[in-house]
């Protein structure tokens, strides 16, 4: 049993054979009265200026494909370029960090031991019985303090790694930011082309048109080639309808 959604996607289908079919035979129409129109000295003219402003409108639509072409290069390749200094930047930034953090914990550690034999230098003045007990005092400081800065230099250079990779998540985030604009602006520069391409090839059609209504020869094979295009329309609507119906009986029947 066909769902909802098999019967649109079916029903969709078949609309889009019939425009399809439609554009092919109003496609082989045209071309059959081009055939015949250009046999026509009359008429030659009128096809040499048509041809040479759907010339033009292609040529101009080029020149603006390269330029946007090439301005989106430029605009990726930037991208890329700023990319790779904030890279390199990140990484710069966290050397240095992981730099101040192992001279810290040095520092740290030579301050530990400078205190270390200073108390065990002043042992001396300690009495005999307590001179143990000092002595451990003085060690256990002296490696409390060098785990508290192993403790501050692996904690700096966590935070230093943690931040690098924000930078370079931050980088990759701005770069593919930065292409989608390049690619979007490319394509509406391309999009506007084809629309101007399709402004002036109207404008081409419109004139040729009226030139050749003034081609006496002309007249009946453009007589011809618009009945054969009211008779595919027309075709193209009765088989438009009959889907419609045929959609309407599918979906009754998907109801009882």
């Amino acid at each position: 049993m066909p769902t909802l959604q098999d019967l649109t996607l079916a029903h969709s289908r078949r609309l889009s054979e019939i425009a399809r079919t439609r554009d092919l035979r109003i496609a082989e129409t045209r071309a059959l009265r081009d055939v015949r129109l250009r046999e026509l000295a009359a008429s030659l003219k009128a096809y040499q200026k048509y041809d040479e402003e759907l010339k033009e409108a292609r040529e101009k639509q080029l020149a603006a494909d390269a330029k946007a072409e090439a301005v989106r290069g430029g605009a990726l390749a930037a991208a890329v370029d700023r990319r790779t200094d904030r890279f390199d930047q990140a990484q710069a930034v966290r050397r240095a960090a992981d730099a101040a953090a192992t001279e810290a914990r040095r520092r740290a550690e030579e301050l530990a031991a400078t205190r270390y034999t200073s108390a065990i230098a002043e042992l001396r003045h300690v009495a005999e019985k307590d001179r143990a007990r000092a002595a451990q005092a003085a060690e256990r400081q002296r490696r409390e303090e060098i785990d508290a800065a192993r403790r501050a230099h692996d904690e700096a250079l966590a935070l230093s790694q943690q931040n690098y990779r924000k930078a370079i998540d931050e980088a990759l985030i701005a770069e593919r930011q930065e292409s989608r604009e390049a690619e979007r602006a490319y394509l509406d520069a391309v999009r506007l082309g084809e629309a101007a391409v399709r402004g002036a090839s109207t404008y081409a059609e419109q004139a040729l048109a009226q030139d050749l209504e003034r081609v006496p020869e002309a007249r009946d094979i453009l007589r011809q080639w618009r009945s054969t295009i009211a008779a595919v329309m027309a075709e193209t609507s009765a088989a438009e309808q009959a889907a419609f119906t045929q959609f309407q009986r599918e979906l009754h029947a998907l109801r009882q």
